[in-house]
């Protein structure tokens, strides 16, 4: 008797594929369904108003407190304080005003790199509510830095920072005049308020820039970054004009680097390969990875920094806490997400909730301990705050004294350098503006 050949629609294979076929098409159903209660507009709005309002109480002490006097490298942070001195406010106050309202839009600034990063509310919300936490290494560090030591410009900058990097990564993955302008423009107000921000900024940047090579067009990509730093420096230039940026790198002052640049050449030849292929094997041409990947990396980085710091880079190792303390937020916000996420494909593991009900309790879980962490931190917040020409009353860093010896030609230079700059990239946007409406 001849076996029975069953038929196409009947194979194990067609079977299977129709199983998964339904499976996706079950999951797509459950994401275009109606979104979460706080999903909408008006609550994110109201969430961000409560995380404001959240770090405001933290640090009410603080408006009590006189920062201590620090030097500047950059011009943009004694010019704005100048502004406010038109007002009658002294300029160690005004830097102060200026220290508390980043502070207050610091939160708003991530919410917005996470948010267009991602392109998930929730991811957002989580890392700001956990970067906003009174303790180390989140808003601890940044309150102790800002207003209790002497690196109130860093601190001042970092609500900049976000959108710089987002910029940058915009302009890398898909080019673009706006991009281009942003980026140059964002990177050359963190340069001219704080060199040591810059730092900071460029190894957020390089990160974002290799995570946007390992999904394709990397030569491309690169020459993008390259070109958003040839801008950014052009811009700069009336300020690090050539012959004295050359100074820096070959006078006294670039010691520091040169010995540095020692120290991380031959740790890099070991430490650059292995990161290199671990994110290739996990994040090569995966898109939807790139968040977390950029969240691991920039953890790894400023917690090595933070660890061994004291051996390998110029400034001490503490004041890269509050970008340590930043990443690591970013990556707590998305492993919850994450978490969140496999509880709803795995429904087995809490039967009884819906996908709806467990992000609402995950959202509401987290204001609720970010409030009580920050009410319970702030005891703490008020006994730390208990301890505590234009240019001519500025108390000018080493750098800034050493760059007012290159005047004349070398500072004309400088000047006509960033003149070129502006207006290329004034006429660049007129061109892009045109072929719009056009």
């Amino acid at each position: 008797m001849m076996e029975e050949v069953p038929q196409e629609s009947e194979t194990i294979a067609v079977k299977r594929t129709a199983r998964i076929t339904k499976k996706i098409l079950d999951a797509r159903s459950t994401l275009g369904s109606v979104p979460a209660w706080w999903s909408n507009e008006v609550m994110e709005i109201i969430g961000l108003a409560v995380v404001v309002l959240l770090n405001l109480y933290l640090i009410l002490p603080f408006f009590k407190v006189q920062i201590p006097e620090t030097t500047y490298s950059g011009p943009i942070i004694p010019l704005v304080a100048k502004i406010f001195g038109i007002f009658g406010i002294p300029f160690i106050e005004s830097v102060h005003i200026m220290a508390l309202i980043s502070f207050l839009v610091f939160p708003l600034s991530m919410y917005i790199f996470v948010r267009l990063l991602t392109k998930r509310k929730m991811s957002a919300f989580l890392a700001v509510l956990i970067v906003s936490l009174p303790f180390y290494p989140f808003a601890k560090t940044r309150i102790i830095s800002g207003f209790l030591s002497q690196d109130a410009p860093h601190i001042i900058t970092l609500s900049l920072i976000p959108i710089a990097v987002y910029s940058l990564l915009s302009f890398v993955k898909e080019g673009g005049i706006k991009s281009l302008i942003l980026s140059a423009i964002t990177s050359s107000l963190v340069s001219l308020s704080s060199p040591f921000s810059f730092t900071t900024f460029m190894m957020f940047a390089v990160i974002a820039c290799f995570s946007e090579m390992l999904l394709g067009q990397g030569r491309l990509k690169f020459t993008r970054l390259m070109v958003v730093m040839l801008f950014t420096a052009g811009l700069n230039s009336f300020w690090y004009n050539p012959s004295f940026f050359y100074w820096m790198i070959t006078g006294p002052m670039g010691d520091e680097i040169r010995i540095t640049l020692n120290r991380l050449i031959p740790m890099s030849m070991f430490i650059a390969p292995v990161l290199g292929v671990f994110g290739f094997l996990l994040f090569d041409r995966k898109p939807s990875l790139q968040p977390m990947f950029l969240a691991v990396f920039f953890t790894i980085i400023f917690a090595l920094v933070v660890i061994a710091g004291g051996g390998f880079v110029p400034s001490h190792p503490t004041r890269y806490t509050p970008e340590f303390g930043i990443s690591f937020s970013l990556l707590l916000g998305l492993l919850i997400l994450k978490f969140s996420e496999y509880l709803k494909f795995k429904p087995e593991k809490l039967p009884y909730l819906s996908w709806k009900a467990i992000s609402s309790l995950v959202i509401i879980g987290a204001f609720l301990i970010s409030g009580l962490g920050i009410i319970a931190g702030r005891l703490e917040m008020d006994s730390v705050s208990s301890v505590l020409g234009i240019w001519s009353d500025v108390n000018r860093g080493e750098m800034w004294e050493a760059r007012d010896s290159f005047n004349g030609l070398s500072s004309l230079t400088g000047f006509a350098i960033t003149f070129i700059t502006a207006s290329v990239l004034t006429y660049l946007a007129t061109k892009s503006k045109q072929s719009v409406i056009g």
